[in-house]
């Protein structure tokens, strides 16, 4: 017995999707490595961070898969790789999986896409978007809303991190004038969210000398107060320690905001008072990657990239 077409294409939209959730369960267990990440990003979190308001329409434009990093509503709902989490989706998944087998089938219609600096995210389309990736095609159909220039003297084609770094970056100099208060202070994050929890930490400081002192204290005097007793007393201690050779990429400051945040985690589990030292050494224990965790690492991302 021959069988139908529609058949066949519905059998291997099924196996597809069988090999796309094995990925997806790999992908959890290597979730759970220190320093892996396998979600998507939140578009709206990311608008608002960078205060994105007007978008202009680009038309139809043929978008690298590998450019759609996140999504305005489902970024749950799929890895980083848009391999999908729930069993919920088998339906809809394995249903636009036969259309794009079937080269009878006329296709289906673009996904719409916003697109900040370098990167993309999902308007709509994400189980589109799944699906082509699984199938290992390199490029989509998209309708295009972009964000021309969402933060300002930034190069068009700059990547995501880059665009929030340098927003957090404007605000915390506008905040703090670090610049005009401690000229050449050399404080440089090279990941989102830093530059906020550095914020946040002299505002508790500003709170905390008020206590102390019985009076209110004023902003740019935290600010200082907070730059001389604490940010670079830390950094010169954590220097000592010898910690910062372990991710050579990255600034004291990164260090800095690692290592208090250890420090606050370290005191939350003991509960008591924990010095900088022993935190930073402490970090530093827990990050030397030994060879054969590097290696089970490696094995994890090889099978991650192959199932299927």
């Amino acid at each position: 017995m021959i069988e139908h077409p529609a058949d066949y294409y519905r059998t291997e939209a099924r196996e597809h999707w069988e090999q796309a959730r094995r990925k997806a369960r790999a992908a959890r267990i290597a979730a759970s490595i220190p320093g892996e990440h396998t979600g998507l990003l939140d578009f709206n979190d990311i608008a608002a961070q960078l205060g994105l308001k007007h978008a202009v329409y680009r038309g139809v434009q043929t978008v690298p898969l590998d450019s759609i990093v996140g999504s305005a509503g489902r970024y749950k709902d799929f890895t980083g790789a848009f391999l999908p989490v729930d069993d919920s989706m088998s339906s809809r998944w394995q249903r636009i999986a036969a259309i794009y087998l079937d080269p009878t089938s006329g296709g289906v219609p673009p996904v719409e896409l916003y697109k900040v600096g370098t990167a993309y995210f999902v308007k709509d389309g994400n189980h589109r978007v799944s699906v082509a990736r699984q199938l290992d095609l390199k490029d989509i159909e998209a309708y295009v809303w972009e964000y021309p220039e969402p933060v300002s003297d930034v190069g068009p084609e700059a990547d995501i991190d880059t665009l929030l770094i340098e927003a957090e970056r404007r605000e915390f100099l506008e905040k703090t004038q670090l610049d005009t208060l401690r000229p050449g202070h050399g404080i440089w994050i090279t990941a989102p969210g830093g530059y906020r929890t550095l914020l946040f930490e002299i505002a508790q400081y500003q709170h905390a000398l008020s206590l102390i002192d019985s009076r209110p204290v004023g902003w740019e005097e935290a600010v200082g107060a907070w730059y001389d007793m604490v940010y670079e007393i830390t950094v010169q201690l954590i220097q000592k320690t010898g910690v910062l050779h372990l991710f050579p990429e990255r600034t004291p400051a990164d260090f800095f905001v690692w290592i208090r945040k250890h420090q606050q985690e370290l005191e939350e589990r003991y509960g008591r008072r924990v010095m900088v030292r022993d935190a930073a050494r402490d970090f530093g224990r827990r990050n030397r990657t030994t060879l054969p965790e590097r290696a089970a690492r490696e094995v994890l991302r090889w099978i991650v990239g192959r199932l299927g």
